[in-house]
């Protein structure tokens, strides 16, 4: 199969956030993408940017597990903050 690169921009702290959230579930931002552009390639449906994250359907999105976990954490803004071994231990004590 062949690929292809998809490429777009998004505010610093918003990558940032992102990112922390994305690894945090084990993911990669290109498995986030894949999964993004194949589920509009698969359905025709463009996600709605209004979308909360709690309205997903996790038990058929593949990135329902993230979603889960971003909405068990709420808004905070001190997570940005956190470094790899922060963020596992604050996840692993959610899950203890």
């Amino acid at each position: 199969m062949a690929t292809a690169v998809v490429s777009g921009r998004v505010d610093a702290q918003v990558k940032a956030r992102a990112e922390a959230f994305i690894r945090a579930a084990g993911l990669s931002a290109g498995d986030v993408i894949r999964v993004v552009w194949e589920r509009i390639a698969r359905t025709g449906e463009i996600p709605d940017a209004g979308d909360d994250v709690e309205q997903l359907d996790v038990s058929r999105d593949p990135l329902g597990r993230l979603g889960e976990l971003r909405a068990s954490f709420g808004s905070c803004e001190d997570l940005v903050s956190l470094d790899d071994n922060q963020m596992r231990d604050m996840i692993a004590s959610r899950y203890a």
